[in-house]
């Protein structure tokens, strides 16, 4: 094996694994869309943490009740750069069977289709790259 080939070997994985990753958040999203339910949460907490480039993020966490079920916190995994008034209103997809399991209104992350094409496209690439190295 020569260094290229090398190189290209030590994608191969990465782009596999980064592939899988995308599959199960569009997973979680499409679970998520198809049995999620909408219920109306209160901003309870702001955590204010600095991001990878030195400015400040603020991450808000939500309190719900669920029916028949105690109160669920969650922290939303996306922040914002700019402050967040609390207490406040806001709303909130969650999955019955795992409550914690919630997406806020206005953070959002990766959706369906994007990971889908992600998860494509990496499958695609590991494919791409381990035809190039056996051909």
């Amino acid at each position: 094996m020569n260094l290229e080939q090398i190189a290209i070997a030590s994608f191969i994985p990465v782009s596999a694994g980064l592939s899988g990753w995308a599959f199960v958040k569009a997973w979680t999203n499409f679970r998520l869309l198809t049995r999620g339910q909408c219920i109306e949460a209160e901003i309870v907490y702001v955590r204010e943490d600095t991001g990878g480039d030195g400015d400040p993020r603020f991450y808000p966490e939500v309190a719900y009740t669920p029916p028949d079920s105690d109160e669920v916190r969650v922290e939303s995994k996306v922040g914002r750069l700019y402050p967040i008034d609390y207490p406040a209103r806001i709303h909130v997809r969650y999955d019955p069977a795992k409550p914690r399991r919630a997406r806020l209104q206005c953070y959002g992350e990766p959706g369906l289709f994007a990971c889908l094409a992600g998860g494509v496209g990496g499958a695609l690439l590991a494919v791409v790259l381990f035809m190039d190295l056996f051909a």
